[in-house]
């Protein structure tokens, strides 16, 4: 397996960005106000990426404390990794199709400034899954004698 390349992330997020906007050119009248709490489960798994990159760094150090790691869990981790920052990029730019839709249009539909807020904090959740995939994938790579 391939480490994630920056260009695969960077196209990834424009056509979801696109796509985002144009769903919200086509139908924001007609859907509800975007829930807050929609970015929190995002920014949740994130973090626990990060947190789960420390550990395994550790274990495959050799820390005192820790257990060896088994590498069948290594490479499901990585597999892992690498699904999390896709999604987190497809997350990122969806997000901030939203968010270049509803920011000018806050005089026109009345839920924009609460839309965009929401947004705002979904682009940041994105932001955070997709460090903590990056972070997972560096620690699981395999290192050369």
């Amino acid at each position: 397996m391939r480490p994630t390349r920056a260009r695969d992330l960077v196209v990834v997020a424009v056509v979801f960005g696109v796509l985002g906007y144009l769903l919200l050119w086509w139908a924001y009248r007609s859907i509800p106000t975007l829930p807050r709490t929609a970015p929190l489960s995002v920014v949740l798994i994130g973090i626990i990426e990060l947190q789960v990159a420390g550990q395994t760094r550790r274990r495959l150090a050799g820390r005192p404390g820790t257990r060896p790691i088994l590498p069948l869990t290594v490479a499901r981790l990585a597999a892992l990794a690498k699904a999390s920052s896709v999604t987190g990029s497809a997350l990122a730019g969806g997000w901030a199709g939203v968010l270049g839709y509803t920011i000018p249009r806050t005089d026109e539909f009345p839920t924009a400034g609460s839309d965009a807020i929401t947004a705002g904090l979904g682009l940041a959740a994105a932001v955070v899954l997709l460090v903590g995939g990056l972070v997972l994938e560096r620690v699981c790579r395999v290192r050369r004698p």
